[in-house]
């Protein structure tokens, strides 16, 4: 059953995907596919949808015929071409040998940090516990985090931007911090991901600390 909460999700990931690039390609499709799996179908449909919109606005280049049969022609050599660039590629993933894949587990940057020093970040970045513990669980929908404060965080931990970003989009039953962790702020649970807007709205935190936390922007 499709729920409310179900169709917001898709509803983000669209908006996202049409926000990632102004005509998305077999790449982009591929890449949300692969973080939202249950909305593959929906997803590739929205992003031919984008492309042939996309081809249907450019009656200005020389390409596009003005005849309508001629434009339906040029929309359906598009799909194809999308939906066999985006074939090959998930092909292409398939054949990746399984040990390769299993050398590309994501590390959990907080995984070092015992209570002390959790709670250090916590002054450092200017949030609460309740607020950092769902960066360090990944309960919150990565997609919907500025990819500034994704920049801001791994720079105030040391660590490299795209670790970061790894670590974050990573399922949330990869996690793997140390024992100290989780036994002074309690061992994480797989649970409904809130967006970035939600989760610093209801971690308690002062309305100063929401203000700055919403104020970046991708």
């Amino acid at each position: 059953m499709i729920t409310a909460a179900t169709q917001t999700s898709l509803r983000d990931a669209m908006y996202a995907m049409s926000l990632a690039k102004a005509v998305p390609d077999a790449d982009l499709l591929d890449d949300f596919a692969r973080r939202y799996p249950q909305y593959a179908d929906a997803l590739t449909e929205f992003a031919i949808e984008l492309a042939i919109d996309s081809l249907m606005h450019r009656s200005d280049e020389e390409d596009v015929p003005a005849d309508a049969d001629a434009i339906s022609a040029v929309v359906s050599r598009v799909m194809s071409q999308f939906e066999n660039q985006l074939y090959e590629r998930r092909q292409a993933r398939a054949a990746t040998p399984p040990a390769r894949a299993a050398t590309a587990s994501v590390e959990n940057p907080f995984a070092a940090l015992d209570r002390h020093g959790f709670r250090a970040l916590v002054s450092q970045l200017d949030v609460n516990s309740a607020f950092l513990s769902k960066l360090r669980d990944r309960t919150i929908e990565p997609i919907s985090i500025p990819k500034a404060y994704c920049r801001h965080l791994a720079q105030e931990m040391d660590e490299d931007a795209d670790a970061m970003a790894a670590h974050l989009y990573a399922p949330q039953e990869s996690v793997s911090a140390g024992r100290q962790l989780y036994k002074a702020e309690g061992k994480p649970a797989a649970t409904a991901r809130q967006s970035f807007e939600e989760a610093v709205k209801t971690s308690g935190l002062s309305e100063d600390q929401q203000r700055k936390l919403l104020s970046f922007r991708d």
